[in-house]
């Protein structure tokens, strides 16, 4: 079974997307699907997330964050 997928994307992302997929003998859907699968399969990374969850480490372990509770004690 297959569901439909609606999301906003940049018009030229998408052109530029197209074009690369269509180059490459794919289309734009089947490259999606892929990412999607391999997201799921834990073999696509995003690095911006991961960079930033790096630096939340680094940040808690440096004592640069406070516990919720902590915050809402101050006010």
């Amino acid at each position: 079974m297959t569901t439909k997928t609606i999301f906003n994307m940049d018009a030229n992302l998408k052109r530029l997307a197209m074009k690369k997929a269509k180059h490459q003998g794919m289309t734009l859907s089947a490259v999606l699907n892929l990412a999607t699968k391999a997201f799921v399969g834990g073999e696509l990374r995003i690095g911006a997330f991961e960079r930033d969850l790096l630096e939340a480490r680094e940040d808690i372990k440096a004592g640069r964050i406070i516990s919720q509770e902590k915050l809402f004690k101050h006010r």
